[in-house]
């Protein structure tokens, strides 16, 4: 099954954490691969959010709608 953002993320956090310890060259390798990974579909999973938000305001018009 898909993982959401917010499990990507926490998946993200805890593969830092492991890339600090004391593992082989292969294994920090294989965790590095595995963060740049989650680290690409959180970036455009954001990306996608954004342009959504930006449509909306848009579509509403709000684009000059500053919080």
């Amino acid at each position: 099954s898909e993982l959401t953002f917010e499990q990507k993320m926490e998946k993200l956090e805890a593969l830092i954490k492991m890339e600090s310890g004391d593992n082989s060259l292969d294994d920090s390798v294989k965790l590095y691969q595995e963060g740049i990974s989650l680290a690409k579909e959180c970036h455009e999973e954001l990306q996608k959010a954004e342009k959504t938000i930006i449509n909306l305001k848009t579509e509403n018009g709000l684009e000059d709608f500053n919080e």
